[in-house]
């Protein structure tokens, strides 16, 4: 029984330190034009650990691309995927072309950021993915966009109540209180302070390095 104990225990550490995850990220494209393969990138958390870079073929108007990652000690995975004519594009020629800024991951209407989940997307141009619509999954991803129009509602508590136990509502308060320093940007928000926006995070995230990081950004200004 003590041996049992022992190994479930084993389990139970090797899990936190090396969480994996399945996923598949589907694509129906309406007008393939003359793409033909799909791409997705998305750089290792952690360096020296192998990227993630998988190509598929489109089979008719569709393309799924699925992959068991490593979150290496991370609430989520970021990456990006692309269509393409050809098929023999390398992670070193995308790695340079956002080196030199010709690619953007975020802002290239070629290039979809996404999180490593299910998901399936109803795109419509193969060379802009910027608009591609969620089927179905992609929890995380459609969380962002509601961020977004949260921050332009000026409703962002709210979003944050709604998400509390969320990964993305944490990665988004983090980005949010970068601007903390400027006076007057947390003006008619539907939030008294950032400490207030913090509060409404589930424990579970506010017990993470990542929630911590961000409540010691958070009081450093009221030290002052």
């Amino acid at each position: 029984m003590k041996k049992l104990i022992f190994c479930v225990a084993l389990l139970f550490v090797g899990s936190l330190h090396a969480q994996t995850i399945k996923f598949t990220v589907e694509g129906v494209v309406q007008n393939p034009k003359n793409a033909k393969f799909a791409y997705m990138v998305s750089d290792a958390p952690v360096v020296g650990k192998a990227d993630l870079f998988l190509v598929r073929p489109i089979d008719g108007n569709h393309f799924q691309l699925s992959a068991t990652s490593n979150l290496e000690g991370q609430l989520l995975r970021e990456g990006f995927i692309f269509i393409d004519e050809r098929g023999d594009v390398t992670l070193a020629e995308i790695k340079s072309k956002i080196k030199q800024k010709v690619w953007f991951v975020g802002g290239s209407a070629n290039l979809k950021k996404i999180f490593l989940e299910d998901v399936q997307l109803d795109i419509e141009n193969p060379y802009n993915l910027a608009p591609a619509k969620i089927i179905s999954g992609g929890i995380y991803l459609q969380q962002t966009s509601d961020a977004t129009n949260a921050l332009k509602e000026r409703k962002f508590l709210n979003f944050i109540k709604q998400n509390a136990d969320s990964p993305v509502a944490l990665m988004e308060l983090g980005n949010f209180v970068r601007y903390i320093s400027i006076p007057g940007f947390f003006k008619e928000f539907d939030f008294g302070s950032p400490t207030e926006l913090y509060g409404a995070l589930s424990n579970r995230l506010q017990q993470t390095n990542e929630g911590k990081a961000i409540k010691k950004k958070i009081d450093e200004p009221l030290k002052k």
